[in-house]
């Protein structure tokens, strides 16, 4: 009996490291961009301060394993004062660029509100950017959390 149990808990111990390594390759790194700070104010949810002192400051991300030719979906809950853009810069195997989608803007207000784009990568991307950055001079102050890339099977755009 005691060999029972001693082999159910060490598979629940290697089940439970592996839904941990599961839960971390979801979970992204985020940089400031410009004359932006970014900090944790809760799990996997972040706070932002532009300083407007110029246009396109904010946070960007880079996903690994971004399979070129594919369409993916990217969205997150934002809130806050300010205006936002979605930007999502392509880049190959070597760092040349290849193309850049931008969306509409985004006014952001008191409650949470989920922003999505969705777009066919290059058969040639190796790499992707996503951006989400003021869209003129201005300071702003958000949060966002619920950050999710999702790569489609088969595109639906």
């Amino acid at each position: 009996m005691k060999k029972i149990i001693a082999v159910w808990m060490s598979f629940m111990m290697i089940f439970a490291g592996s839904a941990t390594l599961l839960a971390e390759e979801k979970s992204y790194k985020y940089f400031g961009v410009g004359d932006a700070e970014i900090s944790e104010i809760a799990e996997h949810t972040y706070h932002v301060n532009t300083q407007g002192s110029k246009q396109d400051e904010g946070f960007v991300f880079t996903p690994k394993k971004i399979n070129g030719g594919k369409q993916i979906t990217f969205q997150l809950e934002l809130k806050g004062k300010g205006e936002m853009l979605i930007r999502i810069s392509e880049t190959d195997a070597t760092g040349k660029f290849i193309k850049e989608t931008i969306s509409d803007p985004i006014q952001l207000t008191d409650n949470w509100k989920k922003a999505q784009r969705n777009l066919m990568l290059s058969p040639n991307t190796a790499e992707v950017d996503i951006m989400v950055l003021t869209n003129r001079k201005q300071q702003a102050a958000f949060q966002f959390k619920n950050v999710v890339v999702h790569e489609h099977d088969k595109p639906t755009l």
